[in-house]
C-alpha cells in the first residue's frame, strides 16, 4: 500500500499499487494499474487490530478510501473544543446527540470522523441515516480549502442537509445547506459577530466571538 498526499495534509492509503510485468524475452516493462479496492469498515477495523496504523485515531474511511488525517494544531484543537462545549451546554437535556471527533458511519464503506456532528435522538448505532444528521462541522486551520471542496462534496454526496466549515484563521463560518444532485449551492459566509443557527436546530445559535473568542 502506497500513501499519496491529499489536500489539507491528509494521506490516502492505496491498496491498488501499480503492478509490473517483465516478458521472458526481456521486453520493456509495462505498468498495469490494479483496480481500486473499496475498503469496508470491517477491513479497517481488522487492519487496526493487526497494528497496521501508526495512530488509529487519525484514520477515517472516506467512500471506500482509507485516509490518514494530519495531526491537529493547537488552534484547531482549541476552537473545536470550545465550539463543542458551547453546543453541548446549549442543548443539554434536549433530544440531540453531539459527536466530537468520533466516527460518523453512513455505510459500511463511508465512515468519516468530522470534528463535530449533531444527530437527532440518541447515540449512533451502526449506519446513520442522513435524515438523522442535523449538522456536521469541520474546523479548518490549514485545511480550509480542502474542507470547502473535498469535504463539502463528500458530505453532500452522503446527503447531509447542513455542513459548516469554521475558518479558524479568518474567524468565519461557511454555511452549506440543501444539497442537490450530490452538491451544495455556494456557501454563505457568517462573520464571527453574527449568530449562526442550523435550520433544523432552532435551539442552537453559535456566535464565534462569544463561544470561541480569539
Amino acid at each position: 500500500m502506497n500513501p499519496r498526499t491529499r489536500g489539507g495534509g491528509s494521506v490516502q492509503i492505496d491498496v491498488a499499487a501499480a503492478m509490473c510485468y517483465v516478458s521472458p524475452m526481456n521486453a520493456p516493462v509495462r505498468a498495469v494499474k490494479a483496480p481500486r479496492h473499496v475498503f469496508s469498515i470491517d477491513e479497517v477495523l481488522d487492519l487496526q487490530a493487526r497494528g497496521f496504523f501508526t495512530d488509529p485515531k487519525r484514520i477515517a474511511l472516506h467512500e471506500g478510501d482509507i485516509v490518514e488525517m494530519a495531526a491537529d494544531g493547537d488552534l484547531h484543537i482549541a476552537l473545536t473544543m470550545a465550539l463543542a462545549q458551547a453546543i453541548m451546554v446549549a442543548l443539554a437535556g434536549k433530544p440531540y446527540f453531539v459527536g466530537v471527533q468520533t466516527t460518523l458511519r453512513f455505510s459500511r464503506t463511508n465512515a468519516p470522523s468530522p470534528d463535530i456532528y449533531l444527530l437527532a435522538g440518541g447515540p449512533p448505532k451502526g449506519d446513520v441515516a442522513a435524515e438523522r444528521v442535523l449538522l456536521v462541522i469541520e474546523v479548518g486551520d490549514t485545511s480550509v480549502d480542502a474542507d470547502l471542496t473535498e469535504s463539502a462534496e463528500r458530505y453532500a454526496r452522503a446527503g447531509v442537509g447542513e455542513f459548516w466549515v469554521v475558518d479558524a484563521r479568518k474567524r468565519a463560518i461557511w454555511m452549506h445547506r440543501g444539497p442537490a444532485d450530490g452538491r451544495y449551492p455556494p456557501p454563505q459566509e457568517i462573520a464571527a459577530d453574527t449568530p449562526a443557527t442550523p435550520l433544523r436546530v432552532p435551539d442552537l445559535a453559535i456566535l464565534l466571538d462569544r463561544d470561541a473568542p480569539a
